[in-house]
């Protein structure tokens, strides 16, 4: 009788800090008190950022904003939608600035700048990476004009495959992270040059799914050197170093973040040169956020 009155007094707190998001407060602060015992000083914080601009709906889009990235040379970003599938160059603001048609493609889920007009994008039902030349000039990108510069294995589950991408620069490194079925970050390093290339599915770095059901999107940060995963399911974003450390959580419901509302449906994810950090939601909306502290 004690065992059954015990069980369902756990179980009746485990409620209360369920609808109350108490367990979100409580992980966001106990994980950052560990990370300041184990000293780790260069990271981003993710829950001392605050929303600037909130559920913005982007002109000319009517659904299926996917992915976001930011070009560090225009000082805009990058959006891309599956269906139709269009790139949309947006300034800081959400304001559309040009929009740029896909032909050829199947699933155009995300995208990724890498360097001068370069751009990477993920085709998520085939399975594989293209390099797209964009300049100030360009209106339209067929399949044929681009480079397929991988192809990975096909996923057997519908609407569930590979989502975001990120790049590493310094190291010369892809990061691809699967939708479901299985949860996986893939990590293609040297991809663009003549040494050795390198796959590998990086298990150390998605130990998030106690409380990441999925991954929606992926962005990775030059400055600390960490990657960002965004959940849409679970509407978190997790910071992690790339030896597999959470360093720090933010929760994308109303409450957090200065939110009014919960974030819909998340899917994209990049930061700029300034330490902003921006997300897509479909069908069409954009998030600003900066840091408060």
């Amino acid at each position: 009788m004690k065992i059954r009155k015990t069980i369902l007094i756990m179980l009746g707190f485990y409620i209360f800090l369920a609808v109350t998001d108490l367990n979100d407060i409580l992980y966001a602060k106990v994980n950052s008190v560990k990370n300041d015992f184990k000293g780790i000083e260069n990271r981003l914080n993710l829950d001392q950022y605050t929303v600037n601009i909130e559920a913005k709906k982007v002109q000319s889009i009517e659904d299926n904003l996917s992915g976001i990235t930011y070009n560090k040379n225009t000082k805009t970003l990058f959006a891309i939608t599956n269906n139709p599938r269009k790139i949309f160059e947006l300034t800081k603001e959400g304001e559309l600035l040009r929009t740029i048609s896909l032909s050829g493609f199947h699933d155009t889920e995300g995208i990724t700048y890498l360097y001068k007009d370069t751009y990477a994008i993920v085709d998520e039902r085939k399975g594989q990476v293209y390099l797209l030349k964009i300049n100030e000039k360009t209106k339209e990108i067929d399949k044929n004009d681009a480079q397929n510069i991988f192809s990975f294995r096909m996923n057997s589950y519908k609407n569930f495959g590979y989502e975001g991408i990120a790049f590493d620069d310094k190291k010369n490194t892809f990061f691809i992270v699967n939708e479901k079925f299985p949860i996986e970050l893939i990590k293609v390093s040297n991809l663009l040059e003549k040494e050795e290339l390198t796959i590998s599915l990086d298990n150390g770095l998605t130990t998030l799914n106690h409380f990441m059901s999925d991954f929606s999107g992926l962005h990775f940060d030059k400055s600390s050197r960490h990657l960002l995963f965004l959940s849409d399911q679970s509407k978190t974003i997790a910071e992690v170093s790339l030896d597999g450390v959470q360093v720090s959580f933010a929760d994308l419901e109303s409450g957090f973040l200065g939110l009014e509302n919960d974030i819909p449906q998340a899917e994209g994810i990049t930061m700029d040169d300034q330490g902003n950090l921006f997300i897509v939601s479909e069908p069409n909306l954009f998030y600003r956020f900066n840091k408060t502290l």
